[in-house]
């Protein structure tokens, strides 16, 4: 009995780390140098959160929540300061290693590499 409900644990347990596991959407995410957009950076944070910023003012632009659609593809709800009731859909789409494209009702919006910071 001690065994089976430690088993039961083990198996509750890894089941939880792999649900908790990070999207490949998320980090921190910077215009290519040779992609044209008015997004310069995409910030996607772990829990949830999300934000585009201005490539020419570097201002925060929108504020977002984002929630996985595919493994490779994440749907990004956001709102802009000037008006927060109007929901603004894009996706962002992990098309290699630490790249990845913005998309805005499937036209594409630009490229992007991952950063550090």
């Amino acid at each position: 009995m001690k065994m089976i409900r430690s088993l039961a644990v083990a198996i509750l347990v890894a089941a939880l780390l792999t649900g908790c596991s990070a999207h490949p959407g998320a980090g921190n995410w910077q215009l290519k140098a040779d992609s044209q957009s008015s997004v310069s950076r995409v910030t996607v944070h772990f829990e949830g959160r999300a934000e585009l910023f201005d490539a020419t003012s570097g201002a925060e632009t929108h504020h977002c929540f984002w929630g996985g659609v595919s493994n490779s593809e994440i749907q990004l709800d956001c709102t802009t300061p000037e008006d927060t009731e109007t929901r603004v859909r894009f996706k962002l789409r992990v098309t290699g290693p630490d790249q990845a494209q913005l998309l805005k009702e499937g036209r594409l919006i630009g490229e992007y590499q991952r950063v550090a910071e």
